[in-house]
């Protein structure tokens, strides 16, 4: 998958997240990938966040330390879809692009977004949201649900610019495991 960078991406950012989720592909091998641009940073509350209930009590579905989660527990996370600058949709088995199909996040009561599960809404498919403005903030956020036999693999990755990237929160997912997807990612083919 190649992810050129917008006007707000920092560059290197952009190709750290290529490298990542082409890693996730060649180790998963999921039927898709469909990557999401959300507008700004997010933090790791929005994994396994599902909604509000009663206005105000804030629902989750998160791994608490269960890297690997039944396909029907993780929820679509309800990001408003005017945060949604792009979606993408790569499929396999070389994952060049394709149309870009039903946008994942639509406008819905919060009582249909904490019933919109991962498995039903996209199986097989990792979905992956990575943060725009990374240029201006100096820093950047990617999760993803990463289909694994049956299960979604859920993480959370937050990072932050100094001379260089660096990673400043993992969520169910460790830096060694990071860092072995992006040295399988950024040796591949896909991104090109």
């Amino acid at each position: 998958m190649n992810i050129p960078p917008q006007a707000d991406d920092d560059p290197e950012f952009v190709a750290l997240v290529g490298d990542v989720l082409n890693g996730t592909v060649l180790r998963h091998s999921p039927g898709a990938t469909v990557l999401i641009k959300i507008d700004n940073w997010f933090g790791s509350r929005w994994l396994g966040f599902s909604g509000k209930a009663l206005g105000a009590l804030s629902v989750r579905h998160a791994p608490n330390g269960r890297p690997y989660l039944i396909a029907d527990a993780i929820r679509i996370p309800p990001f408003v879809p005017a945060r949604v600058v792009t979606q993408r949709r790569f499929t396999a088995p070389d994952y060049r692009e394709v149309e870009s199909g039903e946008p994942l996040h639509r406008e819905m009561h919060s009582s249909d977004a904490l019933r919109r599960k991962a498995g039903p809404a996209a199986p097989g498919q990792l979905l992956a949201w990575y943060s725009g403005t990374s240029k201006e903030n100096g820093r950047g956020s990617l999760m993803a649900y990463v289909p694994v036999d049956g299960s979604h693999w859920a993480w959370y990755v937050g990072l932050e610019r100094e001379k260089a990237w660096r990673v400043t929160e993992c969520w169910d997912i460790t830096q060694e495991q990071l860092l072995g997807l992006v040295d399988i990612g950024s040796s591949s083919s896909l991104a090109r």
